[in-house]
């Protein structure tokens, strides 16, 4: 990973698991179970330049390849960012 990169965990949005556990969000937004897939889509939705690897996992659980979001950095911060896709993430799973 280089500086002018962003990595996105699905752990980030997982109402299930604790900040401890590396959620991001407060539990009011995350959602049950967010896969790599809808994250990469909502990141496309806010015009982010990203890529997807679904053979990475999440440092804190190495046994888990829950897949990762490499986004192009912007002038919004990370968590800003993260705020963004839970809100589609949100849409997406309320229908």
């Amino acid at each position: 990973m280089n500086r002018d990169e962003i990595i996105i965990w699905p752990v980030y949005f997982d109402v299930s698991k604790s900040r401890k556990e590396g959620r991001r969000i407060p539990k009011s937004f995350a959602i049950k179970s967010p896969s790599i897939d809808d994250i990469f889509n909502a990141c496309i939705k806010l015009g982010l330049e990203a890529i997807i690897e679904h053979d990475k996992a999440f440092p804190r659980t190495p046994w888990e390849k829950s897949g990762r979001i490499i986004i192009k950095k912007t002038a919004k911060k990370k968590s800003e960012i993260i705020l963004e896709i839970s809100e589609i993430l949100n849409k997406l799973h309320r229908k």
